[in-house]
């Protein structure tokens, strides 16, 4: 965890658990890519008949404008025994064409992705797998555009009906996807979304105290995947600690408390870091609340001129504090200078 994020810790407010909520129905593809024919599939109807479809080589052709200047994303790889390998980067690079739903209809960009397939000279047997796997895959986002929309959640989701929603999409997946595609498209989506529900379910738990409620915060990240943990943990632990510590603020708890809130979610180590950091905070407290005292005297002054009393502040300024706190002062002398006109 980075010096200045944990510098900063104890001075921002608490992040809205609502956000997560958000990160969860936004990282479903509902209305991204092919998800979002419930509302374009009318009009690529009407485009389709209209429209024949056009005859691509490498199904790079003439890109619509959002994908002109840039490169496909994913990968189609290949086993030792000429099958393809089943990994994220192949759903990415179906989510690569899928993102131009809108500009071209679905027959468009499905011809587009299987000219692109093609193009790449994969063995048969790698090639057969692909266009499997893209029918299963444009059959399943269809499938999930028919599913009800999900009402606007207030400041306090039913995370009851947020499970039953992710249980469906979880069952609909099974329905149109192979296992090992399951677990190579969406395995650590799946992973990330029922951590984000184990998080909200916690810290929305108004039995459990602070302390509990970071132990338990702990266990859920220690059981995401390793690769996933390690991306997300910084910043996850970064917002439970400042959702925590502003819940224990509002509770009027003490440092005991704070402290066993920090060792159940960060370790001992990490604990001792911000306990140490919160001493330099108070240290810097006191000290710039003091020189404000000695600063508002000098301006005070009336037997100092104007430069002179300028030039004393200054002179306190430098005296009081070193070059890393100087800049720091300056911008707080200047925030309260702004306050109080």
């Amino acid at each position: 965890m980075g010096k200045r994020r944990l510098m900063t810790l104890l001075l921002l407010v608490g992040i809205s658990v609502v956000f997560l909520l958000v990160i969860i129905i936004s990282r479903q593809e509902t209305r991204k890519h092919v998800g979002e024919v419930d509302q374009a599939n009318v009009a690529a109807s009407r485009m389709a008949a209209q429209t024949p479809i056009p005859h691509f080589v490498t199904g790079i052709e003439a890109l619509p404008k959002s994908l002109q200047g840039t490169e496909v994303d994913g990968e189609l790889e290949v086993d030792a025994a000429g099958h393809l390998k089943i990994t994220r980067g192949v759903r990415n690079l179906f989510d690569y064409f899928f993102s131009a739903m809108g500009e071209e209809t679905l027959p468009v960009i499905v011809a587009r992705i299987k000219a692109y397939i093609h193009h790449k000279n994969l063995p048969a047997l790698a090639e057969a797998d692909a266009l499997r796997v893209l029918d299963s895959y444009v059959a399943y986002k269809q499938a999930l555009s028919q599913m009800p929309e999900q009402q606007t959640p207030g400041t306090h989701p039913d995370i009851a009906v947020l499970q039953q929603r992710l249980s469906a999409i979880h069952d609909l997946r099974r329905q149109y996807l192979a296992p090992d595609v399951v677990t190579a498209f969406f395995g650590e989506d799946e992973a990330y979304d029922q951590y984000s529900l184990a998080r909200m379910s916690i810290l929305q738990d108004k039995t459990m105290s602070s302390a509990a409620k970071a132990s338990a915060l702990s266990q859920a990240m220690a059981q995401l995947p390793e690769d996933l943990r390690q991306r997300m943990q910084a910043d996850s632990q970064y917002e439970s600690l400042m959702a925590l510590t502003q819940e224990w603020q509002q509770k009027g708890g003490t440092p005991q408390e704070l402290r066993q809130i920090r060792e159940n979610l960060v370790g001992p180590a990490a604990a001792d870091r911000l306990d140490a950091l919160d001493q330099q905070r108070q240290a810097f407290n006191s000290k710039f609340d003091q020189y404000m005292q000695q600063r508002q005297a000098i301006l005070s002054n009336p037997n100092l001129s104007t430069d002179e009393r300028q030039g004393e502040v200054e002179q306190l300024r430098t005296t009081s504090f070193n070059a890393q706190e100087q800049a720091r002062v300056k911008a707080l002398e200047q925030a309260k200078t702004a306050g109080a006109s």
